[in-house]
């Protein structure tokens, strides 16, 4: 408990507490934080509901779920509670990728990334570059993220993509670029405005190819 309390008092919501920038971003990510979860779990339950992954990209949430959870040692490294917070979202994915691979199956590529990728856990727990791996595994949310895209266009139809997930994760993420220049993160700072922009696309894509209810 004692490590716990110590470690807490050395985060930078701690150390920058007050009125703010550093604060208010921080509570406004914590909130969204939440409200991504709950974003996640409609996911889930779209795919489960539908029996059906269409127009989702099984490459994108290994791919994030495994991100999330290195999110956390990140967090820690940096002493940042809102980023430990946010990557147990991580978790969130499992039930995802359950219903994806019985309702859609896993190709060889993707089978091959569901091994390849949870060994970026490890790497930053154990490595000592971690600004350089993050900013490598940021920078890399842009391919799932782009065939995300690609294949909601291939598909011409918007599936089972769940609107209100895309839609907290814009204004979430819009919350993480103000965090991120607040505690002056570069890593953060580069990818997080690059990753608004894509999912903005991705949502307005999800817009377009929507069945009529």
């Amino acid at each position: 408990m004692t490590d716990v309390i110590h470690f807490l008092k050395n985060t930078v919501e701690w150390q920058g507490w007050g009125y703010n920038a550093l604060t208010i971003s921080f509570i406004a990510t914590a909130v969204f934080t939440v409200l991504e979860g709950w974003g996640f779990w409609m996911q889930n339950l779209s795919i489960w509901r539908n029996k059906s992954g269409e127009s989702i990209s099984v490459s994108l949430f290994i791919y994030f779920g495994c991100l999330f959870i290195t999110v956390i040692a990140y967090g820690y490294y940096i002493k940042s509670i809102a980023a430990i917070f946010n990557g147990m979202l991580g978790f969130l994915h499992l039930p995802i990728l359950f219903g994806l691979w019985k309702y859609k199956g896993f190709t060889n590529l993707e089978t091959g990334a569901l091994y390849v990728f949870p060994l970026m856990i490890p790497a930053m727990i154990f490595l000592p570059w971690k600004d350089l791996m993050m900013i490598s595994l940021l920078f890399g949310t842009v391919v799932p993220l782009l065939m995300q895209l690609y294949e909601m266009w291939r598909a011409k139809s918007a599936g089972v993509i769940d609107a209100r997930f895309i839609g907290i994760l814009i204004i979430s993420t819009a919350f993480w670029v103000v965090y991120a220049f607040a505690i002056e993160n570069w890593v953060m700072e580069i990818i997080y405005p690059l990753t608004l922009v894509i999912l903005i696309m991705i949502l307005l894509l999800r817009f377009r190819y929507a069945r009529p209810s």
